[in-house]
């Protein structure tokens, strides 16, 4: 089974955006094919405010554990995704624009 990490934007609305993201890898597992990796479900108790360092380099961890990156929203926004997607880029992990702001 294929697992993918799952990248949105979290800051500004924070409670919309994770939202969002629960309804992303709730749609993603009940098709039953893929498996669904969120960074902001797994290092949620911490605060996205803060300084994001240690974080960054947790999120790290887990896409390079994965088969693919999945991005979903206005992820040129966002820092975090743009570190994501650059480094899965230089992984040669597959990276999937998904939705709207695709590509």
């Amino acid at each position: 089974m294929k697992s993918v990490y799952v990248a949105h934007p979290l800051r500004g609305n924070v409670a919309e955006n994770v939202k969002k993201v629960t309804e992303i890898c709730q749609s993603i597992a009940e098709k039953g094919q893929v498996i669904p990796f969120s960074p902001i479900h797994a290092f949620g108790f911490m605060d996205p405010a803060g300084d994001q360092t240690f974080v960054f380099k947790c999120c790290l961890r887990l896409l390079s554990l994965v088969d693919e990156l999945w991005v979903f929203g206005d992820w040129r926004r966002s820092e975090g995704c743009r570190i994501e997607v650059d480094f899965a880029r230089r992984r040669g992990i597959p990276v999937v624009f998904m939705g709207e702001q695709a590509g």
